[in-house]
């Protein structure tokens, strides 16, 4: 039998339009609508990644796309939710964890940049003119700037903290912060210098000493008045042997270049009478040896201000809200030589918004005061800010809080403590601190006016208020725990046996409303 050839027949479809298509041929995926209907599905992808696809009927990638974009958004939220607040300040000074967010921001927005132009890449009208292609592309590029901006603020904002943390605290060559554990007790040093234009040299404006026990979440500051006398050095070291009575001059008694805030331009004026560490500063190590003597603990860490950056920090968190008291404080009126002159001006009684510099008058201002009136307001603008001005405050002021802060603060508080300490203040109300100020204002059952002498002090005294202080931070119940040992007094200074005073809340140091 003779094959018969059988003519091919191909089945077409009829289209729209009317003309026939193969069956299997390929089907265009660009829709009929013009630009207008292009650019309103781009802008849905710009606002939820994915969208734009789905609209176009390409389910496959605009689901995989979505679904990423929802992942990514759940497991944030997760994060946030786990960590809560303190736990993401935590994070948020973690430098490892900083690069990762610049990281991580550069690879969302460029991700989601290409969603946005592959949308429209897919949604454009086959033909198209050239005053209508420049608009398409000058409207996707503003919706890939729109998409790009949050991710750019982060990332600078990332960027300029981790300089901060790496400008500010040595890295000390540990670990990580997230894997270094807080020793049990930290006593830090807090120095507020009067180094300025107008002045030559510098003295300690104010000090304190803030003791943290990490286990309960407690903390005291102890303050220290300028105007104490007789500060004792560790026995052994240079100035022991030079002062053996304490820093004083017998031959010139009502000299002022042998009060505790002299003590820093001495070490920087006599080379060799200070400890060589902690820190490069002479000055510092001089201070820091004398006042752990005096207190009867070691002083671990340091952080020193200038005045002029502590006005500039509170210009740059927004001023603070405080309560001045009944009369106006006057703005200078004292010159460096102790000399009476007329104020440049007053900060305003009762309750103000204090800018950077009425705030900094408030904390220093001595004319028609003393200096136990300075300390009580330096303690009360501490716990101010602690109250009024959260993390987020600094976030949102951050690039200004940085640049106060470059110039003006020096400490050596490793970075590795950051996030361990960030989780331990919480959310600023669980850590409770409070407050010791040895001047007149504490009993002191030695003196016959049961006060405080700054100018005959019993450092007997002051290390057993200290002792019994610190103690009853780290007991689970009021009194200090069984078995708590009181550091040993200096040699030839007989421990008083009657108790020691107990701290009080910080908060009685001012009346500060919140804003």
């Amino acid at each position: 039998m003779i094959p018969v050839a059988t003519p091919s027949v191909h089945v077409v479809r009829r289209r729209q339009d009317g003309h026939a298509r193969p069956r299997g041929a390929v089907h265009s995926a660009r829709p009929t609508g013009g630009l207008g209907r292009a650019l309103l599905t781009t802008a849905a992808a710009a606002v939820l990644p994915g969208s734009g696809h789905l609209l176009l009927r390409r389910r496959r990638p605009g689901i995989l796309i979505l679904s990423t974009f929802v992942l990514l958004a759940v497991g944030g939220t997760v994060l946030a939710l786990r960590e809560g607040r303190s736990g993401l300040l935590g994070l948020a000074l973690d430098t490892r964890v900083l690069l990762g967010v610049e990281i991580g921001c550069g690879i969302l927005a460029a991700g989601w940049m290409a969603v946005v132009v592959r949308t429209y890449v897919l949604a454009r009208p086959r033909r198209i003119g050239g005053g209508r292609r420049i608009l398409g592309v000058a409207v996707v590029a503003l919706l890939c700037l729109a998409v790009a901006a949050p991710f750019g603020f982060a990332a600078d904002l990332a960027q300029s903290e981790r300089s901060v943390v790496n400008t500010l605290f040595p890295t000390g060559g540990g670990t990580a912060g997230a894997d270094v554990a807080l020793p049990a007790h930290i006593n830090v040093l807090l120095f507020g210098s009067d180094a300025g234009t107008d002045r030559t040299g510098t003295r300690s404006d104010s000090m304190m000493v803030a003791s943290v026990d990490t286990t309960t979440s407690r903390a005291v500051l102890f303050g220290l008045p300028r105007n104490l006398e007789h500060a004792p050095f560790p026995p052994g070291s240079p100035m022991a042997a030079r002062f053996p009575d304490g820093f004083f001059d017998p031959k010139d008694p009502l000299s002022g270049e042998y009060l505790l805030n002299a003590e820093y331009t001495y070490a920087i004026t006599h080379p060799g009478v200070a400890p060589a560490g902690p820190t490069p500063d002479p000055g510092l190590n001089l201070l820091m040896s004398s006042i752990g003597t005096m207190l009867g603990i070691p002083l671990d860490y340091y952080v020193k201000i200038d005045m002029a950056g502590f006005s500039s920090i509170i210009d740059a968190v927004g001023g603070v809200t405080i309560d001045v008291g009944p009369v106006p404080l006057p703005i200078g009126g004292v010159l460096p030589d102790g000399t009476h002159v007329a104020p440049s001006g007053y900060v305003p009684a009762g309750v103000q918004h204090l800018d950077g510099d009425q705030a900094l008058w408030y904390a220093r201002s001595r004319r028609d005061s003393d200096d136990y009136n300075r300390m009580s307001r330096q303690r009360c603008m501490i716990q101010t800010l602690l109250k009024q001005k959260s993390a987020a405050d600094l976030l949102a002021h951050f690039q200004a809080v940085a640049a106060a802060t470059a110039d003006s603060v020096a400490t050596n508080i490793p970075q590795s403590f950051l996030p361990s300490l960030a989780s331990l203040a919480g959310n600023g109300q669980s850590l409770e601190l409070d407050s010791v100020a040895f001047d007149p204002t504490l009993h002191d059952p030695l003196q016959r006016d049961g006060k405080f002498d700054p100018s005959h002090p019993d450092y007997g005294f002051v290390r057993q208020v200290v002792a019994t202080t610190i103690a009853g931070m780290s007991a689970p119940a009021p009194g200090p725990p069984a078995g708590a040992s009181t550091p040993a007094p200096a040699a030839g200074t007989a421990a008083p046996a009657t108790a020691a005073p107990q701290a009080a809340p910080l908060t009685d140091s001012c009346t500060s409303p919140s804003p």
